[in-house]
């Protein structure tokens, strides 16, 4: 299988050595350019992680590790380019772990996650609770959707609603009127 770019990108990172232009003067601990230096030892270390836990676990998709574990928008080129400032391994494996549960729960044993289905975990890990108990919890006391659990055809905020996730309320101010 073929892999994709970014991922032959960051695999390219970690099994390289950093670019020999860093060995120079202005690179080096007080030197003008130390910080840029930094940055892309964090970045090459990062890749390193990265491929590690994706060789580890073969079951998740290398754009669900970097979508959970970096960043939203962390499988695009240009975000890579950037350079990756953060990795979060167990935040990786509770997201696929919390979203094994949804889809089992709603009768979904065989299918993927859908890049929906991702965000809403993402979601619920983010603004409600890291616990899986508490996942499970809130798991229990939503409705069963079958196949509509990570669908494009269903409302977002009505799946959020359905695993108690807080959703953005419209802010309906009054203006007081001196009378």
């Amino acid at each position: 299988m073929a892999k994709n770019v970014i991922e032959s990108a960051i695999r390219n990172v970690a099994n390289n050595k950093l670019a020999g232009k860093y060995n120079l003067a202005q690179y080096k601990e007080g030197g003008s350019r130390f910080e840029e230096k930094k940055k892309a030892m964090l970045h090459k270390q990062i890749c390193e992680e990265i491929v590690a836990f994706a060789d580890n676990h073969k079951d998740i998709p290398f754009y669900f590790i970097l979508s959970v574990g970096v960043s939203k928008g962390a499988y695009k080129m240009s975000e890579f380019e950037k350079g990756y400032k953060r990795f979060n391994a167990e935040e990786v494996e509770m997201v696929a772990k919390m979203g094994r549960a949804y889809y089992d729960y709603n009768e979904q044993y065989k299918n993927k996650m859908s890049d929906v289905a991702i965000r809403l975990i993402m979601r619920y890990y983010e603004r409600v609770s890291h616990d899986y108990d508490k996942f499970i919890l809130d798991l229990n006391h939503s409705k069963v959707l079958g196949k509509n659990l990570g669908s494009r055809g269903m409302k977002y905020e009505d799946l959020c609603k359905n695993l108690n996730i807080p959703v953005k309320e419209e802010k309906n101010e009054l203006v007081n009127v001196a009378a």
